[in-house]
């Protein structure tokens, strides 16, 4: 009886600890198409050896002024060669929204990887969010631009 009481509590406490450990290991991948349909896969570790861009912003999905910290989508489409006109960015849970790609270059969006100098998890809309400076002109604060705000992303696909 002992025993199973014992296996009991033991399951449940390594049931918590991965449940906490799952932010720390959030990490995630990002799949991109090219237009000519070949695939890069980039890892966490990856994009934060590109080129950082912080801004400090507010969001409807965020309370007070944050700080978000990830690639620009200039950088990444030059980096890795996207070039069409538009791009789909798709979620976890496959969400998807096609976004003019020079949307993206010239609003500044970044793909972000930390927010508050944190790695999300995907209960925090990690490990990659589309964000926008919000902040910085009213014209980014419609609909459009939330629609594009996509969270837990996985791919960006190019689209001709």
């Amino acid at each position: 009886m002992k025993m199973k009481s014992f296996e009991k509590l033991l399951v449940m406490v390594v049931s918590i600890i991965g449940l906490f450990a799952t932010p720390a290991i959030a990490g995630g991948t990002l799949s991109m198409t090219k237009a000519d349909g070949s695939v890069i896969t980039l890892s966490m570790e990856q994009l934060v050896e590109m080129p950082v861009t912080e801004f400090y912003t507010s969001t409807p999905w965020t309370t007070g002024v944050q700080k978000f910290s990830g690639v620009s989508f200039k950088e990444l489409f030059e980096t890795h060669g996207i070039d069409s006109d538009t791009v789909s960015v798709s979620a976890l849970n496959d969400y998807s929204v096609m976004v003019p790609t020079n949307v993206l270059r010239e609003d500044g969006a970044i793909l972000t990887y930390h927010l508050n100098d944190a790695e999300m998890s995907i209960r925090e809309k990690g490990p990659f969010w589309v964000i926008f400076p919000y902040d910085s002109d009213v014209r980014l604060q419609t609909d459009n631009y939330w629609s594009y705000s996509v969270w837990q992303v996985k791919s960006v696909d190019a689209q001709n």
